[in-house]
């Protein structure tokens, strides 16, 4: 660590001995007006950093969609069970009553199950079913971890590919460790198979990426990345009801709202008033512990981010 940081000083400092030589050397003149434009064009995101931003968004989709998954497979299970144990009760009394019936008409005819064993047998019936449907989910599960095991090498290609534009564009040594310090918690999290925690190291990633933003000329201001990831960070907080780690996100959440609104044109004015009562609203949520309107409102203002994103760019 320490000669990375060595590293990055002594890069930095070849830049700005690189920049002095040319101010010194280079003789002033007077630049067209369109030159402004076109360094504008010239300071847009590179594309290596746009490939990374997007690789990292498949990730995330890719494991959102399997937690997602994952807890209906839980809840199914449950229901499924609570529905078997029902109809043990609707089938044993109706076995009861047809073999009354049988008894009455057909007395030499014996019923070779009983109400209890024919229960039983239906809930082993259901129960086999179930355990089958999970290995064929597990066997799923484990192919597309394997896969997102690849991608996540394939970040640490990308963000090697970015990294010397980062420095050459003198971003910050703290955000690179950071950045580089997730990205390490995230290979080694993604080894436990574990979907929600690897959903936080993910998170994690996207939080730090709008640093490396606010290097170039942007239509939208990288806090309304920082917006989502802490909004993100909010609701997986309250998917295991850890209001202790989601009072700081909120914190987190409201500052950055706060340094945002001056950033923001006129033209959103609308979605910046919607944004502003919403945000109240999941505050309120998460004071009184209510994960239902907390899920809900998270899910209100990425909406109201994403309007604001299509208005800034067209």
């Amino acid at each position: 660590m320490i000669r990375k940081i060595f590293l990055y000083k002594s890069t930095v400092l070849l830049i700005i001995f690189a920049a002095i030589f040319s101010l010194v050397s280079c003789t002033p003149q007077l630049k067209p007006s369109t030159d402004a434009a076109k360094n504008d064009e010239q300071n847009e995101p590179p594309k290596e950093l746009e490939e990374l931003r997007k690789s990292i968004e498949e990730v995330e989709k890719t494991l959102m969609f399997m937690y997602e998954e994952k807890k209906k497979a839980q809840q199914g299970i449950i229901s499924s069970g609570s529905e078997v144990s029902k109809n043990e009760h609707q089938q044993g009394g109706e076995q009861s009553r047809q073999q009354g019936n049988q008894q009455q008409s057909q007395g030499e005819i014996k019923i070779e199950m009983k109400p209890e064993e024919l229960a039983e047998f239906s809930k082993q019936q259901q129960l086999a079913k179930d355990q089958e449907e999970l290995a064929k989910k597990q066997k799923e599960t484990l192919e597309k971890f394997e896969d997102l095991k690849k991608k996540v090498i394939e970040l640490h290609e990308k963000w090697n590919s970015y990294e010397p534009k980062a420095i050459k564009a003198l971003a910050q040594a703290k955000s690179i460790e950071e950045f580089e310090k997730n990205l390490d918690n995230l290979t080694n999290t993604i080894q436990t198979r574990d979907e929600y925690k690897t959903l936080l190291d993910v998170n994690s990633l996207l939080k730090t990426l709008p640093d490396f933003y606010e290097l170039y000329t942007t239509k939208v201001p990288p806090d309304l990345d920082r917006l989502k990831y802490s909004i993100k960070k909010v609701k997986l907080f309250a998917e295991k009801d850890d209001y202790n780690s989601m009072k700081p996100a909120m914190e987190y959440l409201i500052n950055i709202w706060s340094s945002a609104k001056p950033k923001l044109k006129k033209d959103v004015t609308e979605q910046m008033t919607k944004f502003e009562f919403a945000l109240n609203d999941l505050k309120n949520a998460v004071e009184n512990k209510n994960k239902i309107v907390i899920d809900a409102k998270s899910e209100v203002l990425t909406k109201i981010i994403d309007e604001m994103v299509e208005k800034l760019k067209s």
